[in-house]
Order: structure tokens, then sequence, then C-alpha cells
């Protein structure tokens, strides 16, 4: 069983010829509303991959949070432990312009509301695969009580209470992240101060150039396969959902992450941030084995 504990927004992607300027209207050529938040968009991309998958997340009780909840189920996820909050659901509105520069403007709604008693005891399985989109007390008591492993993917970045990676065996930022979390330019310094503080590995996702793992004394560099992406959002939650799946079967993790990189390259391929299902990538997944 692999547990997230993480987020979920309603995503209004807005595309625009142009960003407004202060004070003006422009108007949108297309609207787009779609299921996001990095912790939904990583339960469902594990669940795909075959896992069985248990969300803690909140949502409000609306209609976007109603929807939310069939949608988990018939991507059956183990929605139990969703909270419904008097709030509203999270919503993120994506301004997109025509050269693909974005804009984003986050509610985050019943996220913060998630709070550290609503965790007891659904905190069990194999694997725990959490965020930084909810507060930091509730990533904190999940990774603190948490008895399997650990992953935190640190997005956003911006960590107040630095002795959350205490608690953390995976660490998996992508490199903006990873420079932010260790204060350093200098990958192979910086990975030394995060493994002061983080159990086992600190693994960078660097895009097309693959993945840097890095763990006491060692370091490997894993490559990735070459793809024309036509579509990078969300491809940071493949990557995590897939190496949780691959931990969660035990493989080694420098196996884990090979495919975590496969199939996150395939993911951009597709229009979307959610990960392919498993008879998408079957053929490439045998290949790697």
């Amino acid at each position: 069983m692999i547990t997230v504990v993480g987020s979920y927004n309603v995503d209004f992607i807005l595309k625009v010829d142009k960003f407004p300027e202060e004070g003006e209207t422009v108007f949108a050529k297309d609207i787009y509303i779609s299921h996001g938040g990095k912790g939904s968009n990583q339960a469902v991309s594990a669940s795909r991959l075959g896992a069985k998958v248990r969300l803690i997340a909140a949502v409000g009780n609306d209609e976007y949070g109603r929807r939310a909840i069939s949608f988990w189920e018939d991507e059956k996820i183990d929605v139990g432990y969703v909270k419904i909050k008097n709030a509203p659901t999270g919503s993120a509105y994506i301004i997109v312009n025509e050269n693909g520069q974005n804009m984003i403007v986050v509610n985050r709604g019943a996220n913060i509301f998630l709070l550290p008693e609503d965790l007891n005891s659904e905190l069990k399985g194999e694997v725990m695969l959490t965020q930084l989109e909810i507060r930091e007390d509730t990533v904190k008591k999940a990774l603190r009580e948490f008895n399997g492993l650990r992953i935190l993917n640190p997005a956003p970045a911006t960590l107040n209470d630095i002795s959350i990676l205490d608690y953390v065996d995976i660490l998996t930022p992508n490199e903006v992240e990873f420079k932010e979390l260790s204060g350093a330019d200098d990958l192979d310094y910086g990975i030394e101060v995060l493994l002061k503080k983080v159990k086992k590995a600190v693994i960078i996702t660097l895009g097309e150039k693959g993945a840097l793992i890095g763990m006491r004394n060692k370091r490997i560099r894993v490559e990735t396969m070459k793809v024309n992406a036509i579509d990078t959002t969300g491809a940071g939650d493949v990557f995590n959902a897939t190496l949780a799946v691959y931990l969660e079967k035990g493989y080694e993790i420098e196996r884990a992450v090979r495919i975590a990189n496969i199939i996150a390259a395939y993911s951009t391929t597709k229009i979307g941030a959610l990960g392919p299902r498993l008879e998408e990538v079957k053929s490439l997944i045998e290949e790697e084995a």
C-alpha cells in the first residue's frame, strides 16, 4: 500500500494571446478545467501503474469536492480518509500565453485545513509519499508517525521548519528546489548538506538530463529516455509516483529511478499532468527489466 498525503486543486487553465497589463482586460481563447494538485496527481499516477493507493487529502463541501472524490474512486484510489472541510475546494488559476509562459494564482482553500489531528490510524502502509502544498505541521506529523519508507517531494521548495527533513528517508527535489533547500549551487556539496538530515538518499530530478542519486559516499547518474516532449506539466509528479510504486515493489533504488525516468519522460509526450496507465508503458518497463 502507498499512502499519499497531499493537496487537491481544481485547475482552471486560461489560454491567452498575451498577459494583461495592470488595469487591462484581455479575452481568453480557451479555458480548460481539470483535476490537479500534487497529492492528487501523484496518487492517481501511482494507482494507474497498478499500486494500491490510499489518499489523505482535504476538499470542500461543494460540487468540486464531490467531483474530486468521484474521480478518485474511478481511479481505484481508497478515499476513506479524504476529509471534507467547511471551505472551498482548493483551486489554481493558470494563465498561459502564446509562448507557453504562465502565471498562476492558487487559492489553497480546503488544503490549508488538512490538520495534524486529521491524521490518525490511516498512517500505515509500505511507502508514504507527500509534498509541501499542504500545511508543514501536517506533513511533519505524517512523516514522523509513518513506519514505512517516507518520500518527500519538496515542492514548492519553501520550507520554514527544516526539522521536517529529519523524518525523510528519500528527498526528491528538482534543481531549483535542491538549490533552495541546500543553499548550494554545487550538486555534490549540496547533497552532503541535505544528507546530514535525510536518512537514505537525495534524488535530484534533472529533466531531460535524467536524475542524480546522492547517497552517503555514493553518487549515481541515471539517464532518461529521449522523447519529443509536448507537455512537461506534471512530469515530476509522475516521476515521484513511479518511484514510490517500484520501491514499494522492492526494487533497488537505482532501478526504481531508471523506471521512474522512463515513465516520466513518456508522460511528456501526452497532454496533461497525470501519468500513463500500466498497459501503455508495460513494454518500456519490461525493456528496462
